[in-house]
């Protein structure tokens, strides 16, 4: 029995060593296995990146271009480019590292010691520039390779960054890229998704993607952003916003918020930043609280069928449940919805707060508000009683023939509806002249600031002052069609801060935003949109410099700004030109090749213009 077990004992052994040995054979193979299916799948990506190059996955992609109302771009997809080195592959790695030290800048050291990895794929440099892309390819150097992906690129940088947004992975995150996500990362727009767009009678758009364009001028911006960037340095610390409405349709000309960031390098920023301070609640002066409190009065006046005049109001006339009624109709307790914010999370800054000042019997008009709508709310008490909608976006056209879907807010309802009969709005401005400062082109401004000691919680060692502070422009007060809103926020107490005024010096840009506006109307059905050139996402920064100066006193001067012909048919310059009154002299055939006087100089009635025509290669082979 003994020798029977001793026999089985090493029987098994030798079952179990097989077995283990089998085992190992077997984890060989499969390794094998997965190495060479790795490196199979690598060449096969190599080559298909090879055989089909990005354009081809560019041109599938349904996130459109953004426009301004002029169609400056604003954003759209461009390729980012990498390059990127596979050490094995690399024949020369000496003479390889000298070429591309000198295209890239980089040290030759540097690159040497990535060419001398062992690794199996080395980041040589993220993000190359157009030209040194078009370099590598053509010295199409053994073991260097360019890597392509799609990024949103923002022309623009910082200027209307609160508005406009941003998106990475073509997913907009914020902003317009935020909100129009099922607009722009799909193949058809439908009508149930964007209930503000007229699809004409149609259930939904054909599918060839789409492109925006926004209510948003960029030479306007450009003015704001300058004025707030200024107020910005003498504040010293802070935030401050602004806001250009149009009171008739609700449409946001120009909207900055500071201080700003680039929207190409998001994610450097701190989140505090990315906040739109015109959507954060705020405390409301007692300026604009009193003003809203004795139109209230007067609206109960009205209602009354008593005609209550500004000069005679009285508190008692006015019941509190009245006035509740009147703030939602205002909007400023109600919720609003904006096509140009995508963040569900409210900001509430000011969770416990002493007032600093004595404080005034306003009745239930609110304490705090977000400044937007302190800005809806004035329009709606201004502007002949007209019911709108604070939006940004203007028209989605349908790509590639053009086709356009205007915004409109009362689409598939009844238009017209008023908040308010237009004897309160006749009332309402006589009451803000009464109250508020006057300014240049009949405008008026309502102004004022507020400190209060914030309690964050119990612990009142972190307790702080906040100096809010607000302004309201309305152009002209006797029949507005402009209102600019200022908004501002400051955490210290200083004596410069104390003393800042963020209306003072608002008639130096108000001449040149309302030419601008008023230009606009003028050649809106003349504006087309013009091709961009082939780019990759690094690109040189572009030029957004404006002229201000020439634009001063434009109004009374009736002095016009030269458009820019180049490229335009006889025909169409032409028409550009009619409004301007100026003595035209034409040289040659064709499209415009040159003009004088320059684009956006200021033009004067009687003045001399010469344009130079000349046809290109395409008219030539049709004649």
């Amino acid at each position: 029995m003994v020798r029977r077990s001793r026999l089985n004992t090493a029987n098994n052994s030798k079952r179990r060593l097989c077995f283990v040995l089998l085992l190992l054979l077997c984890l060989t193979i499969t390794v094998s296995v997965v190495v060479k299916y790795k490196e199979w799948l690598s060449s096969v990506a190599t080559i298909w990146q090879e055989t089909f190059p990005v354009e081809s996955q560019v041109e599938n992609l349904f996130r459109g271009t953004i426009y301004d109302r002029n169609f400056k771009e604003l954003a759209y997809s461009l390729e980012r480019v990498s390059l990127f080195v596979r050490p094995r592959e690399v024949k020369d790695v000496a003479e390889t590292a000298s070429i591309l030290s000198k295209l890239l800048a980089l040290p030759e050291s540097e690159l040497l010691a990535k060419m001398g990895s062992d690794s199996h794929l080395v980041w040589l440099r993220r993000d190359i520039g157009q030209e040194e892309e078009d370099a590598v390819e053509e010295l199409n150097l053994s073991g260097i390779y360019l890597d392509r992906e799609v990024a949103r690129y923002y022309p623009m940088q910082e200027y209307a960054s609160h508005l406009i947004g941003y998106s990475e992975n073509d997913q907009g995150l914020a902003g317009v890229e935020h909100y129009y996500n099922r607009l722009l990362n799909h193949e058809r727009v439908l009508q149930r998704d964007i209930p503000t767009i007229d699809l004409k009678g149609q259930e939904q758009t054909s599918v060839n993607g789409h492109d925006l364009v926004l209510t948003l001028d960029m030479k306007i911006q450009a003015i704001l952003e300058n004025y707030i960037a200024g107020l910005g340095e003498e504040m010293g610390g802070g935030r401050i916003s602004a806001l250009l409405l149009n009171t008739a349709g609700g449409e946001i000309i120009a909207g900055v918020n500071f201080p700003s960031y680039n929207l190409n390098s998001v994610w450097q920023n701190e989140k505090g930043v990315l906040v739109n301070l015109f959507l954060t609640p705020m405390l409301v002066p007692d300026e604009i609280r009193k003003f809203f409190r004795d139109v209230a009065l007067l609206q109960g006046g009205w209602e009354q069928e008593t005609q209550v005049y500004p000069w005679s109001l009285v508190g008692s006339q006015m019941s509190f449940s009245r006035q509740l009624r009147l703030w939602d109709r205002l909007h400023l307790t109600t919720n609003l919805q904006v096509d140009f914010s995508g963040d569900k999370k409210k900001s509430h800054d000011l969770q416990e707060f002493s007032s600093c000042f004595p404080a005034l019997d306003l009745g239930t008009v609110p304490k705090t508000a977000a400044p937007l709508k302190v800005l809806l709310g004035m329009t709606h008490l201004l502007n002949g009683g007209k019911k709108i909608q604070p939006h940004i976006l203007y028209k989605i056209m349908e790509r590639p023939d053009r086709r356009e879907f205007f915004y409109d807010a009362f689409h598939g309802q009844s238009s017209g509806k008023k908040v308010f009969p237009s004897l309160i709005s006749t009332e309402s401005r006589r009451l803000l002249k009464s109250q508020g400062q006057p300014g240049v082109l009949g405008s008026m401004s309502l102004s004022g600031d507020t400190v209060s000691l914030v309690r964050a919680g119990s612990d009142v060692s972190v307790s702080y002052y906040v100096r809010d502070q607000m302004a309201l422009v309305v152009i002209p007060a006797d029949k507005p069609e402009l209102i600019l809103l200022l908004a501002s926020r400051s955490k210290e107490l200083t004596p410069g801060v104390a003393s800042l005024s963020l209306s003072e010096n608002i008639d130096s840009i108000l001449p040149s935003m309302v030419a601008l506006q008023q230009i606009r109307q003028n050649v809106v059905s003349l504006l087309e949109v013009e091709e961009g050139e082939e780019r990759n996402f690094t690109v040189a920064k572009r030029s957004r410099q404006f002229t201000e100066k020439s634009l001063e006193g434009m109004l009374d001067k009736q002095i016009v700004l030269m458009p820019d012909l180049k490229g335009l048919s006889l025909r169409k310059s032409l028409r550009l030109l009619q409004r301007a009154g100026l003595s035209i002299r034409v040289k040659g055939t064709g499209r415009v090749v040159s003009q004088s006087p320059k684009a956006g100089k200021a033009v004067a009635k009687g003045e001399k213009c010469v344009i130079t025509l000349k046809m290109d290669s395409v008219q030539e082979k049709a004649l």
